[in-house]
């Protein structure tokens, strides 16, 4: 690389770059003095105050923080500004965030007074290109809002230094039409350019009167950081099919010019390849962030690129950032049994001990939670952002995560503690990826995600809940959300995901196929909602009409253009969902805009409100999932899928697609996991190792809830099929391993099922082919509903849109026109769901018309 001034080497440890929001100012911006004294402040336009982020006065007010692993650097660049001269420095590293840190830190010098006179007061503008470039959609509009940036700077002779991260955008040979080059050149205007390596040497420094006014400080020799086997994950493998997604290809065929810019994630097989980042940068394309440490980018880029992009062989798949929306008690302890189970009796030397979630980490990513209620007092030991907004702003504006979290974690004494959660001792980690309207991107539930991964030991986080989703388009092996999934249960992390509430349409018939993101993956627990109508026996119980049906209708398109249907059963299990009550943030969106869900006027530490959705289902799942882990703490996800599913009341009259295995039953699912070996890493078994003690016996599979005795499902589900054998509980089976999955041991061949009995199952179970319409009781009995064989091969479901089983519609039938749903009400666009099942007007939004929880 021809740097034509500075070059250093230094090796650098690894930082973890916070996520800074873009902050909009007003129109003028403080210009910050020695000491913190301020001066007049700059005028600038309002492209400026929305399209720049003021650095400077971030340090002043505590929000950068001081990292030495760039010292040279950071002291090179201040040397550089305070020295004038004609070129302008830019940081050459192939880490944006990098660049950032070390501009931060001369920022945060200057805010200190710790430069000399000639920088003293200067304002260091950060321009904020992955948002300038997702927000204008033309050439035009990208050049006029750089040009008055520019401008401003000119203006303010030299008090404003603009931050210009990949500074080829701006100037070379690819660069937009703007007058920035021409103001740097002329010495009106003082920046500070960022640039990976190969995008200098292409566009600065092979032009010679380009490069004349630049000076490359280059921060080379770091060294790199691995994380963990689970981290850096073997990611080019198990994609199929198109590397495009479907609905991705729709936009390019509905634009042939491709000049429209779309937000995409950009699963790479190296996101640090020259090739790679050479190709985005003729393409056009600013890298906007960049998930953890994997290889995954989130990407602003004219469509045009997506194709070169597709032949490059250098990504494995590329999807739209798609928004992420909400799957929007003394009765909750009852009605799901753990009232029973609170008290454990000292069993194989364990004294006697409370089922209360002791120890156990519970991440709740959703729209945050309202910390000083007293439902969460003094147990949130992490509290942290990724939506656009402050970093500091992790209260609930929406409403929705607090009560996600109570239903999970709370512990509120309120109503004589009436509404307490089911692992209301468990700590609680709070990640909020929806902002305060309910909404959120693919990119900040992936970063959300992605610290978890990171910080999982830290904070000893064994159980995720997501009670949100996004539309399930892309097959669960491309799927960039599943794929961060299916790393957090490698790492032996429990993910709960809500089913979604597209259970009907609006004419209020049943939908099948409905199944949200990530609730497609096969590696989360996926939940649906049951209807408990408000009592604690389980006589009475239902499904919710708004509960998401199975079966999940994520695709991949062959090279001939087929599309090919995952058709895994999905939900894996239901709990109660319907107008439950839990905790109320204070002055929320959601009870401010809808009074009917306030279970009372107050806005205080221990105010209550109703929900319905699988939303709520999910979180009861979660703390059933903490409880198990405090049983056993040795258990893998998939046996914690497995106990709940084999202890499961099957739901009578409701279907595999609805129910999965079934409701669940934590007098059973505890039961069940005490009887389990405590002395093993199941991990670290063989297949057909005795996972029970000696003289174990299987445990009663039936279950006595609120005066209803039920048996048990005695079943689990697995792609196509279910199987049964109390094997299933007291041999080893290779598919509970973290890595493998219950649909890995399944073959089919011939029109016919069987299970690999060499290397996933052992002996003695059964498979069953068919989903049947369950009549409540155990082993999957009941009226055949439909045979499985007709969803394997070229994986579609009797035809798209075909009226099946019980006269209702199936897969994409659901979507008319340009893709605009019709199912329950909730108006879309772009085939993208928004507000999923909050909006007003929405059935789900009070649940269904049934007596409810009091």
């Amino acid at each position: 690389m021809n740097l034509p001034i500075f070059d250093f080497t230094t090796t650098r440890k690894f930082a973890a770059i916070a996520i800074l929001a873009s902050f909009i100012f007003t129109n003028a911006f403080a210009v910050g003095a020695l000491r913190g004294e301020r001066t007049s402040p700059v005028t600038v336009s309002a492209a400026t105050a929305k399209y720049t982020t003021d650095l400077t006065q971030l340090g002043r007010e505590g929000r950068l923080s001081e990292d030495l692993n760039y010292e040279k650097e950071t002291t090179r660049l201040i040397k550089v500004l305070a020295e004038g001269g004609s070129r302008q420095p830019v940081i050459v590293d192939e880490d944006a965030a990098v660049q950032a840190t070390i501009v931060e830190q001369v920022a945060l010098r200057i805010a200190k007074g710790a430069v000399s006179e000639k920088l003293a007061n200067k304002t260091i503008l950060r321009v904020e290109t992955a948002t300038l470039f997702s927000n204008a959609k033309t050439q035009p509009q990208i050049a006029a809002i750089v040009n008055a940036i520019a401008n401003d700077a000119a203006a303010s002779n030299g008090q404003i230094i603009l931050f210009v991260d990949e500074l080829t955008s701006y100037v070379g040979k690819n660069s937009a039409e703007t007058n920035l080059f021409n103001l740097i050149a002329e010495g009106k205007i003082v920046i500070v350019g960022g640039s990976s390596v190969t995008a200098y040497d292409e566009n600065i420094a092979s032009q010679p009167d380009v490069a004349k006014h630049f000076a490359g400080i280059s921060v080379s020799g770091q060294a790199q950081n691995s994380d963990s086997a689970v981290a850096k994950n073997d990611r080019d493998s198990g994609y199929r099919g198109d590397n495009v997604s479907p609905d991705l290809r729709e936009m390019m065929a509905q634009d042939p010019s491709g000049n429209t810019r779309v937000d995409v994630i950009l699963q790479a097989k190296d996101a640090d390849n020259a090739a790679l980042r050479s190709l985005l940068a003729s393409g056009q394309a600013r890298i906007a962030d960049r998930i953890g440490k994997d290889d995954t980018l989130v990407v602003n880029l004219p469509l045009s690129t997506v194709s070169n992009l597709s032949t490059s062989g250098l990504m494995n798949y590329v999807s739209p950032d798609r928004p992420t929306t909400i799957t929007a008690a003394g009765h909750v302890e009852a009605t799901t049994g753990i009232e029973l189970m609170r008290d454990q009796p000292a069993l194989n030397g364990r004294p006697s001990y409370k089922l209360e979630g002791d120890g156990i980490g519970v991440a709740i990513v959703d729209s945050g939670i309202m910390a000083s209620h007293n439902g969460f007092k003094d147990r949130i030991v992490a509290n942290v952002n990724f939506t656009t907004s402050s970093l500091t702003d992790t209260v609930d504006g929406f409403g929705h995560g607090s009560h996600v979290a109570g239903l999970a974690v709370g512990n509120s004494g309120a109503s004589g503690g009436a509404y307490k959660g089911v692992a209301r001792k468990a700590d609680i980690i709070s990640v909020k990826v929806l902002n305060n309207q309910g909404v959120g991107n693919t990119s900040w539930l992936l970063n959300g995600l992605n610290w978890i991964l990171t910080n999982r030991t830290t904070y000893n986080i064994k159980v995720v809940n997501l009670s949100l989703g996004t539309t399930a388009v892309d097959t669960y092996t491309n799927d960039p959300v599943c794929l961060k999934v299916k790393q957090l249960a490698e790492a032996g992390i429990v993910v709960i995901a809500a089913a979604g509430n597209l259970g009907k349409n609006s004419l209020g018939q049943k939908m099948y196929g409905q199944i949200h993101s990530p609730g497609n993956s096969p590696y989360a627990i996926t939940v649906g909602a049951s209807n408990s109508l408000g009592t604690s026996g389980r006589s009475d119980d239902t499904m919710a009409s708004f509960s998401s049906r199975g079966p999940t209708r994520s695709y991949y398109r062959t090279s001939n253009g087929t599309a090919v249907y995952d058709n895994l059963i999905k939900p894996d299990i239901v709990a109660p969902g319907n107008r439950l009550i839990s905790y109320k943030a204070a002055n929320n969106k959601m009870s401010l805009e809808n009074p009917l869900l306030n279970l009372d006027s107050t806005n205080g530490n221990d105010s209550m409100m109703y929900m319905s959705g699988t939303s709520m289902s999910a979180p009861l799942v979660a703390g059933a999932a903490a409880l198990l882990l405090q049983v056993n703490p040795n258990l893998t996800p998939g046996m914690v899928r497995m106990i709940m599913q084999y202890s499961a009341q099957p739901v009578a009259n409701a279907n595999t697609f609805e129910q999965g295995a079934g409701q669940l039953n934590l007098e059973g699912a505890v039961r069940l996991a005490r009887s389990l070996r405590t002395d093993v890493d199941f991990q670290t078994l063989t297949k057909g190792a005795t996972t029970v003690p000696t003289g174990w016996a299987m445990p009663t599979t039936s279950s006595t809830i609120g005066g209803t005795t039920f048996p048990w499902a005695q079943l689990v589900t697995g792609k196509f099929t279910s199987i049964t054998g109390a094997n299933l509980v007291s041999q080893f089976q290779s598919v509970y391993k973290r890595e493998n999955l219950v649909g890995m041991g399944v073959n089919f061949a011939n029109g016919n099922f069987s299970l690999n009995t060499s290397t996933y199952f052992t002996s003695g179970l059964t498979i069953n082919r068919h989903v049947n319409k369950s009549n409540g009781t155990a082993l999957g009995a009941g009226t055949l509903y439909l045979s499985y064989g007709v969803l394997v091969g070229d994986g579609v479901l009797v035809g798209d849109g075909v009226l099946v089983g019980d006269g209702v519609l199936v897969g994409d039938g659901v979507l008319v026109g340009d893709g605009v749903l019709v199912g329950d009400g909730v108006l879309v666009g772009d085939g993208v769901l928004v507000g999923d099942g909050v909006l007003v007007g929405d059935s789900v939004l009070l649940g269904d018309d049934t007596p409810a929880m009091q």
